[in-house]
């Protein structure tokens, strides 16, 4: 019996050593490193702001103070983050979304200097499934919904055209918004995260 679970041990560490990765903490089906799923920031924000006036929801929300409320679990690797979103005005205008991924310091609102969160996912607005984009920074929020796939925009770090949005809303410039996460894991090795996309 000894030498069956011997035999039996051995040909299963054979296996594993010809399989590349195996030993090195990779989920090999999805090319994920072991600690990819750990989340290492949680989002808390809500409050609310005043639309600016070329971008307020197409016209339907003039002038209107939006409610919102963040709340994301941001992975390690960005890909992995999740959360939900909730905009709404107080004659009802309203719209949610589930958070798919995140990128921390997004190219696109770089250009103006400011650190910021960025996230991407699907959204529902008047029972209609839609895909939104999301920037969030100290000095503003910038919302967005789109027929369109956000994947080719998101992996360029830039934002749908014009043409393309929907519907779109972004607050007046600020500086009034709330860029404190809370810490979850802040042990996990320094040069894994700094050498994930977005860090």
């Amino acid at each position: 019996m000894k030498k069956c679970i011997l035999v039996c041990l051995a040909v299963l560490l054979a296996m594993a050593a010809t399989v590349p990765g195996a030993w090195a903490g990779k989920d090999n089906s999805r090319n994920i490193e072991k600690d990819d799923h750990s989340i290492r920031y949680k989002w808390d924000l809500s409050g609310t702001f005043v639309a600016w006036k070329d971008f307020n929801w197409g016209g339907r929300a003039q002038g209107a103070t939006w409610t919102y409320r963040i709340h994301i679990k941001e992975a390690v690797n960005g890909d992995l983050s999740v959360g939900s979103i909730h905009f709404r005005t107080e004659d009802g205008t309203e719209v949610v979304g589930q958070v798919e991924a995140t990128a921390r310091d997004y190219a696109y609102w770089l250009q103006w200097g400011d650190s910021n969160l960025a996230a991407v996912g699907r959204a529902e607005y008047n029972d209609t499934t839609y895909k939104f984009m999301l920037l969030y920074a100290e000095k503003a929020v910038w919302f967005a919904i789109s027929d369109v796939s956000y994947s080719s925009y998101w992996s360029a770090q830039k934002v749908w055209p014009s043409s393309l949005r929907r519907y779109q809303l972004h607050s007046i410039c600020t500086y009034d918004f709330p860029f404190s996460p809370k810490t979850i894991h802040s042990t996990l090795s320094v040069r894994r995260i700094l050498a994930r996309p977005g860090w």
